[in-house]
Parts: structure tokens; C-alpha cells; sequence
């Protein structure tokens, strides 16, 4: 990046968490959309369950509307081919995660764990994970449960 902490690519708050992880609030419905509303992408784990879009969280879940995960903004993270599908079927930008390495997302980014390298499409998923890790490459975007300290 070779910008300090400032990052002028996409900004992605992890499961709607701007300042830091609020473990009381993650992956609930409200809490992204207020993050979607002051401006961010959100980061939200989908379950497709029995027809329904699920937002889980500690000790439950929310009912997702489809046209929540249509909006580009909103990066689907899931762990089951069924629930891909699903999103891919509303034209949601989604992916599924590999928790050995990079994946590719359905808008063609490379959503990438610390502290692999880096490319020009590539989205750096927890950079607070490795400190300097972001600093030594130029990937389109970053994925934090931070993201405002990157403005």
C-alpha cells in the first residue's frame, strides 16, 4: 500500500463491526444495515435454510429477505454449496469460504485470509490478524472488523 494505515480501495466491515468486533450485535440484521446505511460494504455469514435466508449470530438468527443479499454491497460469506447456490439464484455477490486459502468470489475478487500474498483483485480478510501484512501489496479492498481506523 505503501499509504500508512490510509486505504483508498473497498472498504468491508465484517459482520457490520465498523470500531471493532461487538460480539452482541455481529451478523444481525440491523447492525448491517446500519453499517450499509453510513456507507460501508458489510461482510454477513449466510445460511440457506428450508427456503429462508439465515443471519447467524451467538444464540440465534435472523430472517434475511433476498433483496438483502442482492445489493453489491453486501458480501455473502457461506460454508455449503446449497446455500452458494441460493444466493447465486438472487444474483447475490457471495462466496464460499476455503479455509485453507484464497477463494474467488462470484464478482470475481480473490477474498484472501492473512497473511497470504496479495493481488490487484484480491479483498485482505482480517489484516488486524498481521500487522504490515496489507502495507506490502495494493489488493482492491480489505475486510476488517475495524475498517474506520483505514479512512
Amino acid at each position: 500500500m505503501g499509504r500508512g494505515t490510509r486505504f483508498d480501495g473497498i472498504l468491508i466491515a465484517h459482520l457490520g463491526n465498523i470500531n471493532g468486533p461487538r460480539p452482541d450485535k455481529e451478523n444481525r440484521l440491523a447492525y448491517l444495515q446500519a453499517a450499509l446505511k453510513a456507507g460501508w460494504h458489510v461482510c454477513a455469514e449466510v445460511v440457506f435454510h428450508q427456503g429462508s435466508f439465515l443471519l447467524p449470530f451467538d444464540g440465534g438468527f435472523n430472517v434475511a429477505p433476498p433483496s438483502f443479499f442482492s445489493n453489491q454491497r453486501v458480501w455473502s460469506r457461506c460454508y455449503d454449496a446449497e446455500t452458494l447456490d441460493a444466493l447465486c439464484n438472487v444474483n447475490a455477490h457471495a462466496f464460499l469460504v476455503n479455509e485453507a486459502g484464497p477463494t474467488l468470489t462470484s464478482a470475481q475478487f480473490i477474498w484472501t485470509p492473512s497473511p497470504r500474498e496479495l493481488a490487484a483483485r484480491s479483498i485482505a480478510f482480517l489484516p488486524e490478524d498481521a500487522p504490515g501484512w496489507v502495507e506490502q501489496f495494493e489488493p482492491a479492498g480489505l475486510c476488517s472488523n475495524c475498517p474506520a481506523r483505514y479512512i
